[in-house]
């Protein structure tokens, strides 16, 4: 049932001082108040102090607080408990409610349940999922600025203008011998919403980097020192070192705060001509983090010749690149012939490569008022843009009008599922996975 009575843990498990069980859906009042023998009434957004009881069973002393729907978290009448931070007594109070007819919330349910009852729209649902779960405070300023921010406007004024020029064609579908579109003025406008989307993506998608953090892929040849130069960073003793060439034959990924922005490191394989099958497979996934990478870090020993064809191809591919050499506490380096000197082993010159990894990244990691925070919304907005291309072509084509009607009505429902006004099931699932249960 979409209004069933839910309940969940919404403070983190464990010993603390309080911990709170949120609940909510229709009736829960009636259930709760067998719970609560010595509240005779619930005043709505008050505190009130009383016992839970369960028959003559004692559980502990509770503050409740009461919202009514519809002007609640979730839309509906939804009730929080605050107990004693013991997680015996949330346990207890937990299987005291199920035997009153509540069931657990699933993932992100009480905040599904607000989207569906209209409270805010998916786009904020996600920005308080990245509230949450941010874990730098670059991530966690733009979670903030997509919470506030008026990324849902601007969609909302895309799709509106999208309507707009629907109703137009929709007039000629409807009345094919009465009016005619004029199809230079439609092909203008589309063309000029087709520019104000790309450049509002252009502006807007470094919320998802700084979100997901920046792919950081380390290459190099083997024995180069990659998995030592991971561990330094890291602080800690992640990956496997030694002198034996090859030891790395997969990819290991860990995330990396630097200067409040979120690195995603990846300790790659090395590249060489490979001795077995297993040594190929770690090849092909460096080759493939270096295709994904928005930052690559080339490590290089100076003390042994090395060819430099990776450094030429990855320069020819575009890539942001840190040209690193290693081992400056063997033999001193000259840095002229490259961006940064370390030493992996000692720690030396690694805040230089640091700052260099913030300063080379620096364009992707610069925020506006407006963000999109997901792969989810950058998607959706390029889609829509797909279609208004499309539609754009139709036009140049002389294709049916019936078409290009399609092609625009495709357009604006790409930004209603973005906004979730119309979206299905399974996706609403997908999303809300991700979310803590009492959330």
């Amino acid at each position: 049932m979409f209004n069933d009575p839910i309940c969940a843990l919404s403070t983190p498990r464990g010993l603390s001082a309080t911990a709170v069980i949120r609940c909510s859906g229709k009736g829960i009042v009636s259930k709760i108040s067998h719970l609560l023998p010595d509240l005779k009434t619930l005043k709505p957004r008050h505190a009130h102090l009383t016992s839970f009881m369960e028959g003559d069973r004692y559980i502990d002393e509770v503050v409740v607080v009461f919202f009514q729907g519809p002007a609640s978290y979730t839309g509906e009448d939804l009730v929080e408990l605050s107990f004693h931070g013991n997680p015996l007594i949330i346990e207890n109070a937990l299987e005291s409610l199920f035997r009153v007819g509540f069931r657990m919330a699933l993932p992100g349910e009480f905040t599904k349940r607000a989207v569906l009852n209209g409270k805010f729209d998916l786009v904020k649902a996600e920005a308080i999922n990245a509230l949450i779960a941010s874990k730098t405070e670059k991530s966690l300023e733009a979670a903030i600025k997509s919470f506030r921010g008026s990324l849902s406007e601007e969609v909302a004024s895309f799709r509106e203008k999208m309507v707009r020029l629907l109703a137009s064609v929709e007039v000629e579908l409807n009345y094919p011998d009465e009016i005619e579109t004029d199809y230079s003025s439609l092909y203008d406008e589309l063309v000029s919403l087709k520019k104000e989307m790309c450049e509002f993506i252009e502006k807007s998608r470094n919320g998802v980097v700084i979100s997901q953090g920046i792919k950081t892929a380390i290459v190099g040849e083997t024995n180069v020192g990659k998995s030592t130069l991971l561990n330094a960073l890291l602080k800690r003793d992640r990956a496997i070192v030694s002198e034996i060439p090859g030891t790395t034959r997969d990819t290991i990924e860990e995330d990396l705060n630097i200067g409040g922005v979120l690195f995603r490191v990846i300790d790659t394989a090395g590249i060489r001509q490979a001795e077995n099958e297993i040594e190929v497979l770690g090849i092909e996934r460096s080759l493939k983090a270096i295709e994904e990478a928005e930052l690559v870090i080339l490590l290089r020993d100076p003390h042994n010749p090395e060819s430099k064809d990776l450094e030429e191809e990855l320069r020819n591919k575009g890539k942001r690149l840190i040209v690193a050499a290693n081992k400056s506490d063997i033999r001193k380096v000259e840095q002229h012939h490259f961006d940064v000197v370390i030493s992996a082993r000692t720690g030396e010159g690694l805040k230089d490569l640091e700052k260099l990894m913030l300063k080379r990244t620096e364009e992707i990691t610069s925020i506006g008022d407006e963000v999109i925070i997901s792969a989810r919304q950058k998607q959706k907005l390029l889609d829509a843009v797909d279609y208004i291309a499309r539609s754009i072509e139709a036009i140049e084509g002389n294709i049916t009008v019936d078409v290009l009607s399609t092609m625009i009505e495709q357009a604006a429902r790409s930004l209603d599922e973005l906004l979730g006004t119309h979206i299905t099931e399974d996706v609403l699932e997908r999303i809300f996975s991700d979310f803590c249960v009492g959330k």
